[in-house]
């Protein structure tokens, strides 16, 4: 009797992970598009903020895997399928989403940083012009006084 109320208690342990991982990963990709939106925005700090908090959302994920990974195997160890805690499809199209948005941030980002580059190099020609210009002594009036 103490297998059955192992396994009740695996079997909950699992599907609370479970939800809590899809819930994470929801706000994950929820998070993808605020960062997108920033960066459309030029809103760098917020892209910052909000790349920390996916990171924070990172870490638990990798933590919900690991449990994931050994309530299975102690489930399916004690000889129960854990087929029907299976909600792969929906953690794929999560993952999916989340990268596609992060392949539009990643575009965006980096149009940005191609951006401000032109506008330094176009900076630093103007002021070799300047630069040029002030070390030259004669600023193109000459004269004689030998008229």
């Amino acid at each position: 009797m103490a297998s059955q109320e192992t396994v009740k208690t695996h079997s909950d342990s699992l599907i609370e992970l479970l939800g809590a991982q899809c819930s994470d990963l929801e706000q994950l990709l929820a998070l993808a598009r605020q960062e997108t939106l920033a960066a459309q925005e030029g809103a760098f700090l917020k892209v910052w903020d909000i790349v920390s908090e996916r990171a924070t959302i990172g870490k638990r994920l990798e933590t919900y895997h690991r449990q994931i990974s050994e309530l299975r195997g102690s489930l399916e160890a004690a000889g129960h399928s854990v087929a029907q805690y299976d909600i792969t499809n929906r953690v794929v199209e999560l993952a999916n989403s989340t990268l596609m948005q992060d392949q539009k941030t990643r575009a965006l980002l980096t149009a940005s940083r191609t951006e401000a580059s032109e506008g330094l190099k176009a900076l630093n020609r103007g002021q070799a012009g300047n630069n040029a210009y002030l070390r030259e002594n004669r600023k193109g009036l000459s004269y004689s006084r030998n008229f």
